[in-house]
Formats: structure tokens, sequence, C-alpha cells
């Protein structure tokens, strides 16, 4: 009888450390899950935190690219109403390749003033509001590759 306490005792010390084991080892697998979610949260912040401030970044170069080009719109469309007035007026340097440079010219008092069709005129005002806008996006393209997209690739 003197026998089976000790083995009584031995096997619930064995069976108690066994648990304590197993606990413990659920306890490490628990705090490595932690430890890992920690710092994918703490990554996800980051990105989001990067996201953020590319997003004001995009906003503030569209509100300035936008200004600008309505600035541009504006601009070209006072200087069409102003040759529209006659305030001022369009002029354009010509080369004539069929006419020599060393005839007479002809020349009448009462001839017009050579100029633009106003289809010429209309066409010139649509080409130079095509331009600035073609101008505008490349320059945001530009500012958009140099501010967003090579910030983000130094930050990482």
């Amino acid at each position: 009888m003197h026998w089976k306490i000790p083995v009584v005792i031995a096997a619930l010390l064995a069976s108690m450390t066994g648990a304590a084991l197993y606990y413990r080892a659920l306890y490490l697998n628990a705090e490595k899950d932690q430890q890992y979610w920690e710092a994918q949260t703490q990554s996800q912040q980051a990105a989001l935190a990067q996201l953020h401030r590319q997003m004001q970044t995009v906003a503030a170069l569209d509100a300035k690219h936008t200004r600008e080009l309505e600035n541009d719109k504006n601009r070209i469309a006072q200087l069409e109403r102003d040759v529209a007035d006659g305030r001022r007026r369009l002029q354009v340097r010509a080369v004539c390749p069929g006419v020599s440079a060393n005839s007479a010219s002809s020349r009448l008092d009462d001839a017009a003033r050579p100029g633009l069709t106003d289809a010429a005129q209309r066409n010139y005002f649509t080409l130079r509001r095509r331009i600035e806008i073609a101008n505008r996006q490349i320059n945001s393209l530009q500012d958009y590759v140099r501010q967003v997209c090579l910030n983000s690739h130094s930050g990482e």
C-alpha cells in the first residue's frame, strides 16, 4: 500500500506538469499570434497613413492644376473676346512659298489688311485651348509622378 501513494502522487505530478506544459505552449502560441497581429495592424496603419498623405497630395495637385487650367481658359477666352471686339489683333507670321521675295508687290490703297478668316481664328483659339489643356495634363502627371509615385517608393 505504501508504494501506491508515491505512484499516485507521481502520476498527479506528471499530469499536472503535462497540463502546465500544454497550457504554456498554448500561451506562447497565443502570445506569438498577438505579436504577429499587432505587427500587421501597425503595418496596415502605416500603409493607411501613407495612402492618406498621397490622397492629400493628389487633392492639392488636382486643385492647383485645375485652378491653373481655369486661369488659362479664362485668359484665352478674354483674348478671343478682345480679338472679336477689335481691342487686340491676331497676327500670324506667314511665308508664302509660291511668291518670290524679289517680286514687286502690287499695292492697293483700299485693300483690307491681310488676316485670318473667321474660321481660321476660331480654329486658332480652339487649338490654343487644347494645347493648354494638354500642357496642364502633362504637368499634372509629371507632378503626380514626382510628388506621389517617387515619394511613395522612397518611403518604403
